[in-house]
């Protein structure tokens, strides 16, 4: 029976790729369509090919010719003359395995900015289509054309359509699946003469006026930059250090002047907010909070701002800052300063590369020490990740469980991001695993060296566990916990322990707390003496692996290829989870692959690496699960 659905599943391949998942042959005519939004007349562009899938390529008919400052709406028509098909509408109604690619010479286009998405999937691209996940296609995608002094300018604007079944997601690349076509043309951006002359888009600043206020009362630091020519060739010099004070909060407001033509460019900027923004970069020593060295070099690093614009994205004109606290004299560093221009581009994900510059700005920043301040204290270790990893102790894949705080020292805490999901009447070694992701430290290592310090403490649901037994040693110090690693003391630590699941299926909750207990910790300190670095708590349950479960197959799991060499692809037919879980057992009921996932549709698994036999894949929610058994074949 096994080599008779092995025939069929081959004659399916040999029957060709359009058959069996509707991908496209003999594709042979390419025509690109920019209209004007604005009104006017279209362009048009076109390839050939006129054998198809045959050996000859595409032959690129004429130049995209355009105007200037002009907004077009871009349609793209794909048809096979051979067996006279309209591939553009078998790529709409196959949407979801479709998406175009785009690349182009970043000067002839305002919008969208860049160079396109072939090199880097999540650069801007206009797509104005979407298919049936609610993620783009391309068919239609906008343009607008640069501004240009010149008769015209020119480039190059590359096409490429790619298949990917099973696999497309708002993260795949244009490397990921099958190439339809890849096609280059000429790209001309023209002189209109009727046009308004092109606007310079950066500003002319002369005065920069950096204003610390304290926040607790006190004179303000007062730091400056002038630039004596404007728009000459001389640049903004530096004319004064930062000079702050210890462990104070300041508010910075920025303020930009153009002394030559007396404007206002501190106004200009909050008229067109959703233009512009600051970004910072500084020497983490001499600066608290924001923690870190600021978010140039990072966009998502941390940077107080107090501003927005009208799309809730932060400006930069007011932020806040904390220095540092020092034992005695004065600390130095640096504090950059760079104002971008985004025009039509700012988001929350463009950065300092993005847009043009209107300053960038180096002030030497120095910490002096306050006589009448506190001493400094002890602070407890930022924590941004703390990761749990599950190794079953006979054997099979680890799982794991997460928990990230976005903001680190800010008020938000550590949030769960991956439950706890084990398998019934199974030993696994639990390890910890803590980083600071803001300044790359890993808290692990830190917690190791200073073992003496620190106890993870434990609580769960009763009756999870065969062993350790009871609700664990948050409750009482005394009460059983598994530890397997211990200190220069020979007291328990936790980054290590041992646990045993129970036989039946549970559900319940799991908590970890780590104290901070320097020159205190000893064997009867318990969960309420020193500092606590985290106290999270964790969902759990285990899951259904029994034989019977796994050989009761789900007809809504859809599975293929089955027998499988190396993707496994599977869809969930009626599937409306958003959040669910995918897991694959061996011939003994044991977990040898698991992955939360996020997406809809089809997912496809690497399986080639698998020796040859029987698996089942086995698809969760939180309350109900799928099964379907596979082969895996060389």
């Amino acid at each position: 029976m096994l080599r008779i659905y092995q025939f069929l599943f081959v004659a399916l391949l040999l029957a060709g790729p359009a058959s069996l998942f509707g991908q496209l042959s003999n594709v042979t005519d390419v025509t690109l369509t920019f209209t004007p939004v604005g009104g006017g007349t279209a362009i048009t562009a076109t390839a050939t090919d006129s054998d198809g899938d045959g050996p000859n390529a595409f032959q690129v008919n004429g130049t995209i010719d355009l105007m200037e400052s002009t907004e077009y709406r871009l349609s793209i028509d794909v048809q096979n003359t051979i067996d006279n098909a309209d591939l553009t509408t078998a790529i709409q109604q196959n949407a979801n395995d479709y998406l175009f690619f785009f690349s182009y010479t970043d000067s002839l286009t305002t919008s969208p900015a860049g160079d396109g998405n072939i090199d880097n999937r999540m650069d801007p691209m206009d797509y104005q289509d979407q298919d049936g996940n609610s993620l783009p296609v391309g068919l239609l995608t906008n343009w607008e054309t640069e501004c240009t002094e010149e008769p015209s300018i020119s480039g190059s604007f590359r096409v490429q359509l790619q298949y990917q079944p099973g696999m497309k997601t708002a993260s795949s690349t244009s490397s990921m699946g099958t190439t339809e076509f890849n096609i280059t043309w000429d790209f001309d951006v023209n002189e209109d003469p009727d046009a308004p002359p092109c606007e310079n888009e950066e500003e002319i600043i002369t005065d920069v006026t950096l204003t610390f206020t304290p926040m607790g009362g006190g004179a303000a630091v007062v730091a400056t930059a002038k630039d004596p020519d404007g728009p000459g060739p001389q640049s903004l010099e530096i004319e004064n250090d930062i000079d702050l004070i210890e462990s104070t909060v300041y508010e910075l407001s920025i303020e930009l002047f153009n002394s030559i033509e007396q404007e206002d460019i501190t106004e200009e900027i909050m008229e067109e907010d959703d233009e512009h923004q600051f970004f910072f970069a500084f020497t983490d020593s001499v600066i608290t909070s924001p923690a870190g060295d600021g978010n140039i070099d990072n966009r998502d690093d941390p940077i107080d701002y107090k501003d927005f614009d009208r799309n809730n994205l932060p400006l930069g004109l007011l932020t806040d800052w904390e220095s540092e606290c020092i034992e005695d004299g004065t600390i130095s560093g640096t504090f950059r300063v760079v104002l971008k221009h985004q025009p039509g581009i700012k988001t929350n994900m463009t950065d300092v590369n993005d847009g043009g510059t209107d300053i960038d700005l180096t002030w030497n920043v120095n910490i002096n020490e306050d006589t009448d301040a506190p001493p400094c204290e002890n602070e407890e270790e930022v924590i941004t990740d703390v990761t749990l990893t599950f190794t079953p102790v006979g054997g099979g894949a680890p799982v794991t469980a997460t928990a990230a705080d976005p903001d680190g020292p800010g008020p938000q805490s550590l949030e769960v991001t991956k439950q706890i999901r084990l398998a019934q009447n199974t030993e696994y070694e639990m390890s910890i695993e803590l980083f600071n992701s803001i300044e790359q430290e890993d808290i692990t290592e830190e917690i190791m060296e200073e073992d003496d310090e620190h106890q993870f403490f434990f609580e769960w649901t009763d009756d999870l566990f065969d062993s350790p037994t009871g609700n664990g040693n948050a409750d009482n110090r005394d009460d059983p916990v598994n530890y397997n690693d211990f200190d220069r003391n020979d007291l328990p630590v936790g980054l290590s322990t041992n646990w045993t699941t129970k036989a039946a299926m549970t559900d319940g909750t799991f908590r970890v707390v780590l104290k901070h207990q320097p020159e205190i910790k000893d064997d009867m300190t318990t969960i309420d003496d020193g500092g606590t670095d985290i106290d999270i708590t964790w969902d759990f349950s285990t899951l259904v692996t029994s034989a019977e479960d796994l050989e009761s197959p789900n007809a809504a799991l859809k599975l293929a290829p089955n027998p499988v060499q190396a993707n496994l692809s599977w869809l969930l037919e009626g599937d409306q989870l958003a959040d669910k879980e995918v897991f694959i057992y061996d011939q003994f009921g044991r977990v040898i692959y698991n992955q939360r996932l996020q997406s809809i549709g089809w997912n496809s698994v690497d399986v080639s690496a698998l020796p040859n036999g029987v698996y089942h894949l086995q698809v969760r929610s939180d309350d109900q699960s799928w099964v379907q058994r596979f082969l895996k074949i060389d």
